[in-house]
């Protein structure tokens, strides 16, 4: 696969060597990778955002009911949990399960909307319906990987999905809504600068800006959790 950016390449003994030599990614982002079991230790460890979110997440619904918004801090666990383990070792294989955590959390979002209307199925119907949503995207990024489709942009896609859906349904305030929407604007000009570049230090292992993605998303995700939280109760 052709990264679209390359920076130093990785060195012949390093951890990881093989897997991300004969299996690379189809991105390479700003930060210097280093010959450590954590090749990206900024990208890696901002990570741990989305997990104390999906914690915070998981304490305020330890007593709820609804199993979507129980399900909103597992999944938000996982993104952290995925990308963490993406960014440590930056293979082919690991970018898989990256997204995977990705759309776990879209389509949650997804079913969320939906649910608030009746057009997602209740109970165990509904559950099936999600993960043939989630794992037959992944399948398909898989194929999509393969044909070097930039599969970044299926996110964007389903960030397009998430908002229609949103606005299908009636909702006395959105406030929270708009406020995730702000952070992951804000997130994705990050992303777009550290790929393209515009700002990139790379041998700076305290800032990256990939890195304020994996912060500013994460907080994105906190306030839609809450937005969906409060529609719930309407």
């Amino acid at each position: 696969m052709e990264n679209w950016f390359q920076t130093s390449p990785l060195q012949p003994g390093c951890p990881w060597y093989e897997l991300h030599t004969q299996f690379p990614p189809n991105v390479d982002w700003c930060e210097e990778k280093v010959c450590s079991l954590i090749l990206t230790p900024n990208n890696a460890w901002t990570n741990l955002a989305y997990i104390l979110i999906g914690w915070m997440m998981l304490r305020r619904t330890r007593n709820q009911s609804n199993e979507v918004l129980k399900f909103f801090g597992k999944a938000a666990i996982l993104v952290g949990s995925f990308s963490f383990l993406y960014h440590i070792s930056l293979n082919a294989f690991t970018q898989i399960f990256d997204f995977l955590g990705m759309y776990l959390f879209c389509f949650i979002l997804i079913r969320s909307n939906l649910s608030r209307s009746g057009n997602w199925p209740e109970g165990r119907a509904g559950k099936i319906r999600f993960w043939q949503s989630v794992i037959g995207l992944t399948l398909a990024t898989i194929g999509l990987m393969l044909v070097h489709f930039p599969i970044q942009s299926i996110i964007g896609v389903l960030l397009g999905v998430i908002v229609f859906t949103e606005f299908r349904q009636k909702t006395a305030s959105r406030k929270n809504f708009w406020i995730s929407i702000a952070f992951i604007t804000t997130a994705a000009v990050f992303s777009v600068l550290d790929v393209k570049r515009i700002l990139c230090w790379p041998e700076n292992h305290w800032f990256q800006a990939h890195g304020i993605w994996h912060i500013t998303s994460a907080i994105s995700l906190w306030f839609a959790f809450r937005h969906a939280e409060e529609a719930a109760r309407k």
